[in-house]
Parts: structure tokens; sequence; C-alpha cells
């Protein structure tokens, strides 16, 4: 039973689906964004998650990876290498299109985080969950749009089905929540 709830919590606060979230709510809920919004989300989603998830799909196909969630450490380095690059291109794009310094800020994190991602995963496995999470709250924080309780209780139940999932160790788990916190924290405040 633990097991399949560990799985469900997973999938529910799944990397792609936070991030699509929170670019939503951004754009959409806080009013950050006062014009272009659709083109300025469906921009954001496509370089933040569909081409990611089409990545991960083709990686797969060709047998590069074992699953789609590269559970494998050394299996994540050339996911994140393409992910950064996406997050590169939806940046410049997001750059060029004169959008919110939030979104640009957003999409920024997005591709340094990766990269420092993908430079610890080359020694060692980091939540990639809890980055995201974080990653999230960051952005909420800085942007006036969070409630404490609910980022504890967010970040409780998915730090516990990570390790019930025998996905990460207390210690992966925790830098992967301050990592990301912190960089995105920092990366706002100092350059957006």
């Amino acid at each position: 039973m633990q097991i399949r709830i560990g799985n469900i919590v997973s999938y529910c606060f799944h990397p792609i689906i936070v991030v699509c979230f929170t670019f939503w709510f951004i754009i959409f809920q806080s009013k950050s964004v006062q014009y272009n919004q659709y083109i300025i989300f469906l921009i954001s989603i496509i370089f933040i998650a569909i081409l990611p998830i089409v990545n991960v799909l083709y990686l797969k196909h060709k047998k590069l990876i074992s699953d789609i969630d590269a559970s494998k450490k050394d299996e994540r380095l050339l996911p994140l290498a393409f992910g950064a690059l996406f997050f590169l291109i939806g940046f410049i794009i997001l750059e060029r299109l004169n959008s919110p310094l939030i979104i640009q800020g957003m999409m920024f994190c997005s591709i340094i985080n990766t990269i420092i991602v993908w430079l610890i995963t080359r020694k060692w496995k980091i939540s990639i969950h809890l980055i995201t999470l974080s990653w999230s709250f960051a952005i909420f924080l800085y942007t006036g749009f969070i409630e404490l309780i609910i980022m504890i209780i967010a970040t409780l139940l998915v730090s516990y089905a990570r390790y019930i999932l025998k996905a990460h160790t207390p210690g992966q788990l925790i830098a992967g929540l301050l990592l990301g916190l912190i960089s995105t924290y920092t990366q706002l405040i100092l350059l957006f």
C-alpha cells in the first residue's frame, strides 16, 4: 500500500507537472503577465515540457535509457543535457518576445539548475523531484504566492514518497530540496 501511495504522489508531483503548473499559475493567475499570455504559456510549455518528454520517449525508443524516468544515475546525463538545451532555446525566444522578467527568470533558472544537476549527476544521484518542487516554491516565494504550510506538506509528501520507493536516500532528498530552493531564489534575486 505504501508503494502504491508513493507512486501516486511521485506522479502527481512529477517534475513536468510541477513546472507546467508553475508556469500556468504565474502566467494566468498571478497577473505577472499582462499581454500575450497564451503565446507565452505555449512557448514555455513547448520548451519546458513537451520537447523534454518527446526527447525522453525518443531516447527510450533508441534504448539509450532503460525507463522514461531515467532512474539510473548515468542514464540521466543525456536527457538533462537536452533539457538544458531546450530551456536555453525557450529562454532566448521568451527574451526576444520581451516576455515579463519573471517568465524569463523561470526559464533561466531551469537552465542553470539543470546544468548544476548534470554536473552533480556525473558523480552522485540527486532528487530531481525535490529540485523541481523547491524551484517552484522559490518562484512562489519570490512572487509572494505561497503558503508556508502548503510548501511543508508537499515537501514532506514527496520526500516520503521518493524515500519509500527507494528512489533516493535522505541525503539526496535534502540536497535536492536545498539546491532547488537556494539556487532558484538566488538567481531570481540577483538577475531578475
